[in-house]
């Protein structure tokens, strides 16, 4: 039986190869990224992976499809009276993230 470091490391290297092929397949064929993006998020769930910040963000949390600047995501700077914001916006679904920015630029 494997042991749970190298469970952990064997489920790491599906997620990233399954996150790659995610983004590499996407216009050709958008339902199969989404399916790869579910089933890594799936694999990391079961290995109890914690993921980094910068990988959850690029995929909408509610359709799993890759974020792609113009071609599935807007992204918006906001700024207002609880401080300036980047918006990002799914086109596929339309669901909407909002992450504070920090200082001179620097995402939390």
């Amino acid at each position: 039986m494997a042991s749970r470091y190298e469970v952990k490391r064997i489920a790491g290297e599906r997620v990233r190869i399954l996150l790659n092929l995610a983004s590499d397949v996407l216009r050709k064929d958008e339902e199969l990224a989404k399916r790869y993006v579910q089933l890594a998020f799936r694999i990391a769930a079961k290995a109890r992976l914690k993921l980094p910040r910068e990988v959850k963000r690029r995929y909408c949390r509610r359709c799993k499809v890759p974020l792609i600047p113009g071609y599935t995501a807007r992204i918006r700077v906001k700024k207002g009276c609880g401080g300036t914001k980047i918006v990002v916006t799914c086109l596929r679904c339309g669901y909407i993230r909002r992450y504070p920015l920090k200082g001179k630029g620097q995402v939390k």
